[in-house]
């Protein structure tokens, strides 16, 4: 094994909102999704280079009643159609004061995707 290869990651995973795509608050229309400028670019360099790619992400929506998990889960495929592909699409659907494992920045959403 080379250098190179000890040092790359098996996988790397990502927030959605801010981070892949626009953060539009509470989004539940696959119709807003706009992935940021070179989320695409960056995210085909990892697949070449064999690293898996992932999104954790908080959707504490779903817990106020402002998005239902359909609403998440359609929002997700557009983002994923748009980027290319994400190996594994895990999210936190709680709010913060519920005090659930999966919610970042504690570990669950790691450990589940």
């Amino acid at each position: 094994m080379n250098r190179t290869q000890a040092a790359r990651p098996a996988a790397v995973l990502f927030d959605r909102d801010g981070t892949l795509v626009e953060d539009v608050p509470y989004n539940g229309d696959p119709d807003l999704v706009r992935p940021l400028p070179g989320a695409r670019q960056a995210l085909d360099l990892l697949r070449a280079a064999g690293v898996r790619t992932g999104v954790v992400s908080n959707q504490s929506g779903v817990g106020r009643g402002l998005l239902t998990d359909a609403d998440v889960q359609r929002v997700n495929a557009r983002a994923d159609e748009l980027l290319g592909g994400l190996g594994t699409w895990v999210y936190c659907p709680h709010l913060p004061e519920d005090g659930c494992d999966c919610r970042k920045p504690r570990p669950g959403l790691v450990t589940e995707a």
